[in-house]
């Protein structure tokens, strides 16, 4: 990654390894895109939350080109990479934004397999309730992937801010366990399957 990256301030979290459809269509993120296929780069999604652009991002590049229109509008998929700490923004005179950034790494910790097995029980428990069935391609990369944090936080409906809550969180058992309590809170919450369908489906992320 650079030190230098533009960014796009979206309310959007999207994790590292997760792939998400969007539609570009503000002149000044089109200009950004076409210098990012032109050289191969990425760009930085950052959250903005109450106007206020967030610490932590996440890289990403674009895998699809979905669609290209006349006016020169895309609908692109992007996959997230890795974190980064934002230190500074500035400006670009193309009108987006571009910060100076350093890696945002886990710490160094065993990953509590106990924890990742209560945290699997749970979301089946939700998805179950919800009487909503995820497509086997889910399923699979949830058991290829090494974080299973992120793969189920695609399906869970968190909040925007509960999604940047995750992201920031440096340990995985600490977003593991962030997940569970979740689960457990809609539990306490929720009497309907619809209500449960229907947080599980407003998440966009592509399997």
């Amino acid at each position: 990654m650079n030190h230098t990256i533009p960014i796009f301030l979206l309310k959007l979290v999207v994790y590292p390894d997760s792939k998400y459809p969007l539609h570009i269509f503000e002149e000044r993120y089109k200009i950004l895109l076409q210098k990012c296929l032109k050289e191969n780069s990425g760009f930085g999604i950052v959250a903005s939350i109450d106007k206020r652009i967030s610490d932590v991002g996440v890289y990403v590049k674009v895998t699809e080109i979905l669609k290209t229109y006349l006016n020169g509008e895309l609908d692109i998929v992007v996959q997230g990479l890795e974190r980064f700490l934002i230190n500074s923004t500035s400006l670009h005179t193309d009108g987006y934004y571009v910060a100076e950034v350093e890696k945002y790494t886990d710490e160094n910790v065993i990953i509590d397999p106990k924890l990742n097995d209560e945290l699997q029980n749970e979301f089946e428990e939700i998805v179950e309730l919800a009487n909503y069935k995820l497509e086997d391609v889910f399923w699979n990369n949830l058991k290829s992937a090494q974080l299973k944090s992120y793969k189920i936080a695609e399906k869970s409906g968190l909040t925007y801010e509960q999604q940047q809550e995750l992201l920031i969180l440096k340990n995985e058992n600490d977003r593991v366990s962030y997940l569970i309590n979740y689960f457990v809170s809609i539990k306490d919450k929720v009497d309907r399957a619809d209500a449960v369908k229907k947080i599980i489906m407003n998440d966009g992320y592509l399997n």
